[in-house]
């Protein structure tokens, strides 16, 4: 072989490492600008009015405690009104339209505002059949935070100061629409500002910003802020006094009626009634819709309860075959201000101490007019020196009544802790099995401070017939009553730890005699869950239906959780 041919395969052999090493150059530099596109960051700003959903200049957005409400607010004449229903739901429930009179109404400690659509204050406006509240208006009259901003639109609110996670941003930095560095930007942050977490990942934290944002910034770039750095007071503007009792309650029902106005009955049904400070009598009913009352309230009886060491909360009811409509009374401002006069003047002609509201058909339409009632009865009362306490059935039947608005201007929530089953039942039950019971103080608490619920027991119980195929029937019973009807039946009773009752049943022929009775042992066990509970006392529905022993057992439970 010649010279010449040896050279050329040795420069064949030379370019081959060479082209792979440009190859493989070629495929470092293309990975190294994938990876950095991949994970460089882009600052393409979002279209805010897209993120908002506002679709004209006429909508603003309604940012609250870190959400973003599908509500959209109104911008008229450079301010930004919000909705009547989003107000009452989200910000402020305080307000009051009340539609007969065309007012907005707000009550307060120190009285009640009112504005109208023309008063020129440009607070309220209608625009057809719905009602809006200026956003300065809401955020001067209420005890929260309240933010307008422009460009775009929006309120940013926050209502709730509890259980947040403030973080401190460490550097300059954007909040992303989603957690990514490509992701488009939807605001600025800097060094020092404060943000609340509302979601963690690995590497990209879900925030929300003081003025209305909620997106993503690398976990990074924040820190945990000091304990406290969120914060609100109360202005003293919109604290309401309460007038407690200096011992936990222990009150009881007197049924009262034309024939019987409680002061001849009184000492009979008081005279065991060891333990017994108060006592509520059924004096007052709505006698039409117009907002008169028929009472039965007297000085007599009033005397004698304070000579027996009682205070009197007389009761104003809606039931009891009373054919007033209870929505027509409430919704009207003449007609609650007549029911409130009438009570706080039957109050200073008797001298009792106190008003129970007991009105029970109050369904989730008539709510706010019952809520504003309720404000402007507690104003009343307070100035005269007046305790005021509210009925309620368990929240598993009346969710709606929001009982953290009423726990704002009354003294004590009283929960009707029984009617599990009641005379229109489908079935034979308890009419307060110790479940029902827990459950109605847990769910009352998750809304009310224990220093303010009272729940209310029975005395009595029913007895349940039932006939194959059809709807059971039933009496209520006293608790003797009840003793006598198991023993003429024959029942067997045995105690049920689950309902907390002695229960038992028994058929004779086709029919099915049931009963869960209302006795010492099963008083007892209720009263482990209000003192376990820490709740301000209990009430007894009604007095001349318990037997004399269970009144040392009530007693002994409220003095040992004093």
């Amino acid at each position: 072989m010649s010279n010449s041919r040896k050279r050329s395969r040795r420069g064949k052999r030379s370019v081959l490492p060479a082209v792979i090493f440009g190859i493989i150059v070629v495929l470092i530099i293309g990975t190294a600008a994938f990876i950095y596109n991949r994970h460089s960051f882009t600052y393409d700003q979002m279209d805010l009015d897209s993120y908002f959903g506002l679709t004209s200049g006429k909508e603003a957005a309604l940012v609250v405690d870190d959400a973003v409400l599908e509500t959209k607010g109104l911008v008229k004449n450079n301010q930004v009104y919000v909705d009547y229903d989003t107000v009452e739901n989200y910000l402020n429930p305080g307000f009051f339209w009340e539609s007969g009179s065309g007012k907005l109404l707000l009550t307060l400690p120190d009285g009640t505002k009112t504005w109208t659509p023309d008063d020129g204050s440009n607070a309220v406006l209608k625009d057809g059949d719905t009602v809006y509240i200026s956003a300065d208006c809401i955020g001067e009259n209420s005890d929260i935070d309240l933010e307008v901003y422009q460009d775009p639109w929006r309120v940013v609110a926050r209502t709730k100061w509890t259980n947040l996670t403030a973080e401190t941003v460490t550097k300059d930095d954007v909040i992303r629409f989603r957690g990514g560095p490509k992701s488009d930007v939807l605001t600025s942050v800097k060094e020092g500002d404060v943000v609340v977490l509302t979601g963690n990942a690995d590497e990209w934290c879900q925030v929300s910003t003081s003025d209305g944002f909620i997106g993503y910034i690398l976990k990074s770039e924040l820190k945990t802020a000091p304990e406290g750095t969120i914060k609100h007071t109360t202005d003293s503007r919109f604290i309401f006094d309460h007038k407690f009792a200096d011992q936990k309650i222990n009150l009881a029902w007197q049924y009262c009626s034309e024939n019987d106005d409680g002061t001849g009955s009184f000492t009979e049904l008081t005279k065991d009634a060891e333990g017994l400070n108060t006592i509520s009598p059924t004096w007052f009913s709505f006698s039409d819709d117009k907002g008169k009352l028929t009472s039965y309230a007297n000085a007599e009886y009033v005397n004698m309860a304070h000579n027996a060491g009682l205070e009197v909360w007389g009761c104003l009811q809606d039931v009891g075959g009373s054919k007033a409509d209870i929505g027509t009374i409430l919704m009207d401002g003449d007609s609650r201000s007549l029911v409130i006069t009438q009570l706080i003047q039957a109050a200073e002609d008797t001298g009792m101490d106190g008003i129970n509201v007991d009105i029970e058909t109050v369904t989730a339409e008539n709510t706010p007019q019952y809520l504003q009632f309720l404000r402007e009865l507690s104003v009343a009362a307070h100035a005269k020196d007046l305790i005021v306490s509210v009925d309620n059935y368990v929240p598993v039947y009346t969710a709606y009544l929001n009982r953290a608005e009423q726990a704002k201007t009354v003294d004590y929530l009283v929960i009707m802790g029984y009617d599990e089953h009641t005379a229109g039942s489908d079935e034979a039950g308890s009419v307060a099995s110790l479940s029902f019971v827990k459950q109605g103080i847990e769910d009352t608490l998750a809304e009310v401070s224990a220093d303010q619920v009272i729940n209310a027991i029975p005395f009595y119980t029913r007895g349940w017939t039932t006939v194959s195929g059809e709807a059971p029937s039933s009496e209520a019973l006293g608790m003797d009553e009840a003793d006598e009807w198991v023993k003429s039946l024959g029942i067997q009773t045995r105690w049920d730890s689950e309902s907390g009752q002695n229960t038992g049943s028994v058929t004779v022929g086709d029919e099915t005699y049931s009963i869960w009775l209302e006795d010492e042992k099963s008083i007892e066990e209720k009263m482990k869950l209000i003192r376990k509970a820490g709740l301000a006392g209990v009430a007894e529905w009604r007095l001349g239906y318990e037997r004399s022993d269970v009144w040392k057992i009530i007693s002994s439970y409220l003095k040992d959780s004093e």
